[in-house]
């Protein structure tokens, strides 16, 4: 069996991170990458997990720092876009113009109008966008997903789920796009829509959010929280760039069911743990691979026509949907329904 052609598209943290996962798998292989700082290939990274495969290229993989001259050039089965937010869209839609299938990296556009272009862009291509919403896949989110399916412990009765950080370290100083909204959306659309995402993957799309946000002295959002609305359950998150630079990234959520709580917090060891209504505490089993190799997988099993669960473009439009209703909710101080 051929192998399927990839090109991962933005060489940083997240594209070494991805190409780790794509040297490990027997079906697919990265046949060229592009960056157009070409720096970026033989530098070194590091983001909040330490996660990227810093190795060095093999001589077989081309590289490009032109993204148009490499849809031109190669014949590929799929692009992996590891770019900056203001990149998504074009990026996405030049190569689903070329019949190319996408995995897009989250956030999937800077707001659902913008996604909507994409969605479009794809239906009339009949290639296949896949956005990269990894927590839907990170091991005891995914255990917790068949928790609520499967009603083994009961109904869900309430559920918080949270996501601390210290600001990239890179731009304390304010000069990053990230910090940049009107480019990344800030900590609710680059950090907090992975909690948004999930909530509305594991209860569907709430009725309406109301969310509070703080600023930063320097005029970008460093905090926010917010509550989902939903007729039979509470349902809350909160996010931060507001931690000390000295803070080790945490996430986690507490999930109250009718006959059992399951808790995750990154600081605990252990970090899960589920406290049944009869019996002792107990920490699940969990899934060996990362999030990032299972949707991985999961986007070639479904190029490839195989049984899969993707996050297609329409579910991850709809979760920046919920954002851009809490981003709203949070300027105003008012309850915003969630427009579809």
């Amino acid at each position: 069996m051929e192998k399927l052609k990839v090109a991962i598209v933005g060489f940083g943290f997240m594209g070494r991170t991805h190409y780790g996962v794509w040297k490990k798998l027997r079906n697919a292989k990265v046949v060229c990458v592009c960056d157009s700082n070409l720096a970026q290939i033989t530098a070194k990274t590091k983001g909040n997990l330490d996660v990227a495969d810093n190795s060095d290229l093999p001589s077989s993989v081309r590289v490009y720092d032109d993204f148009d001259k490499m849809l031109e050039t190669e014949k590929l089965d799929a692009v992996d876009i590891t770019l900056p937010t203001p990149l998504h869209p074009v990026m996405s839609i030049k190569a689903l113009e070329k019949g190319v299938n996408v995995l897009c990296e989250k956030p999937m556009a800077i707001d659902a109008k913008t996604c909507d272009r994409m969605v479009a862009t794809e239906k009339k291509s009949g290639a296949k966008l896949m956005v990269a919403q990894c927590v839907r896949y990170w091991p005891e989110y995914a255990v917790l997903k068949n928790f609520v399916d499967s009603g083994k412990y009961g109904k869900v009765i309430a559920a918080d789920f949270t996501r601390f950080s210290p600001a990239p370290v890179w731009n304390r100083g304010g000069k990053c796009w990230f910090l940049d909204e009107s480019k990344s959306g800030g900590v609710a659309l680059d950090m907090h829509l992975h909690d948004t995402d999930e909530i509305h993957h594991l209860f569907g799309m709430p009725e309406s959010v109301s969310s509070r946000s703080h600023l930063h002295k320097d005029g970008w959002t460093d905090f926010i929280v917010t509550t989902y609305s939903y007729p039979d359950k509470v349902v809350t998150s909160s996010s931060s760039w507001a931690m000390a630079p000295s803070f080790v990234w945490e996430s986690g959520f507490r999930v109250v069911f009718e006959k059992a709580v399951a808790v995750l917090n990154t600081h605990s060891n252990p970090a899960f743990v589920v406290y049944p209504e009869k019996g002792k505490p107990f920490t699940p089993k969990v899934p060996k691979a990362s999030g990032y190799e299972s949707e991985i997988k999961e986007f070639v099993a479904w190029i490839s026509g195989d049984e899969a669960n993707p996050v297609t473009a329409q579910s991850a439009r709809d979760s920046v949907a919920i954002v851009d209703a809490e981003r709203k909710s949070a300027k105003t101080a008012r309850s915003v329904k969630i427009q579809i």
